[in-house]
């Protein structure tokens, strides 16, 4: 069977199953998919030459929401991201964790400057950072606040894999106690079984729903060997948040709309299992402007399946 009749096929199954897991009702369909965002990421070259520019060439196209990336907002004060969205008619509902950058991080070396994003990443630093976040999350008037990832040598053993489920959950008490939805995004590394444990499944199973989310990247699900379906129709309602990334052939990224994910059947899904916030995104793309470009174009042409 070919990947999209696979995809299709899982798509029809019946609801019964469902049944008593955790999350609120299911929602109607819908034929278009009305609002998405885009995750900046896919543009960080730009907006480290031009920040405030590439925001307002974001909204030219037609984005009317946002998603920061782990950089944050590149040394700008909240009140200034405010004022830029304002400005352009945007919108940046769901909040992403950064490092805690020491203060003379940029004078660094680009080599230290990685070592030390990846060390302060670390969930050594979690709490902090997740600290760190939460002002400008309530300024934002963001309900979710989303880990960008812990590193894969987290998922290494049971044992680290567990001591890592705790501090995600401790991260997730400290954004509830202000009324904020703790979210994780995934790679393709949690699915990678440890001792016959899959660390995605250990961590949908052991942290409560309230107290994480999820963030389901529907290119590292892919990556990973598994199908986006599977865990939407699973645990409705867990996954608030859902980056739209596409993967070509080869299992390289690709833009919306030109790789093997079948969008129309996979939004559908999300839509129906309580998701409410969609982000384009691509790694790394070569054309950064253009691929945001033809995500929204063919986003707003799509009709879900």
């Amino acid at each position: 069977m070919r990947r999209r009749e696979l995809l299709t096929s899982i798509a029809t199954l019946p609801l019964g199953g469902l049944a008593g897991c955790a999350g609120p009702s299911v929602t109607p369909p819908r034929e278009r998919l009305e609002t998405f965002g885009l995750q900046l990421s896919t543009l960080t070259p730009l907006m480290f030459v031009d920040f405030d520019g590439t925001l307002a060439r974001v909204a030219e196209i037609g984005y009317r929401q946002v998603e920061f990336s782990a950089l944050g907002f590149l040394g700008r004060p909240v009140e200034r991201i405010q004022q830029l969205l304002a400005e352009n008619g945007l919108s940046a509902p769901v909040g992403r964790i950064s490092p805690v950058l020491p203060a003379d991080f940029a004078s660094l070396s680009r080599a230290a400057q990685r070592a030390e994003f990846r060390r302060r990443a670390g969930p050594r630093y979690l709490l902090d950072n997740v600290r760190g976040a939460l002002d400008a999350c309530e300024a934002l008037g963001q309900a979710d606040l989303v880990l960008p990832a812990l590193m894969p040598d987290n998922f290494a053993t049971l044992a680290k894999l567990d001591a890592s489920i705790e501090i995600l959950q401790r991260a997730g008490e400290l954004c509830a106690a202000r009324g904020i939805r703790f979210g994780y995004h995934n790679h393709d590394w949690e699915l990678s079984p440890v001792d016959g444990v899959v660390p995605y499944e250990r961590m949908l199973a052991r942290i409560a729903p309230e107290l994480m989310a999820m963030q389901i990247d529907v290119y590292w699900i892919t990556k990973g060997g598994r199908e986006p379906l599977e865990f939407l129709r699973a645990h409705p309602g867990r996954f608030s948040t859902m980056h739209l990334k596409d993967i070509d052939a080869t299992g390289d990224f690709a833009d919306v709309g030109d790789g093997m994910i079948d969008f129309p059947t996979v939004t559908r899904a999300a839509l129906t299992a309580g998701t409410r916030y969609f982000f384009v995104e691509r790694d790394n793309p070569p054309a950064p402007m253009q691929t945001a470009q033809r995500a929204y174009d063919y986003l707003t042409r799509m009709r879900l399946a």
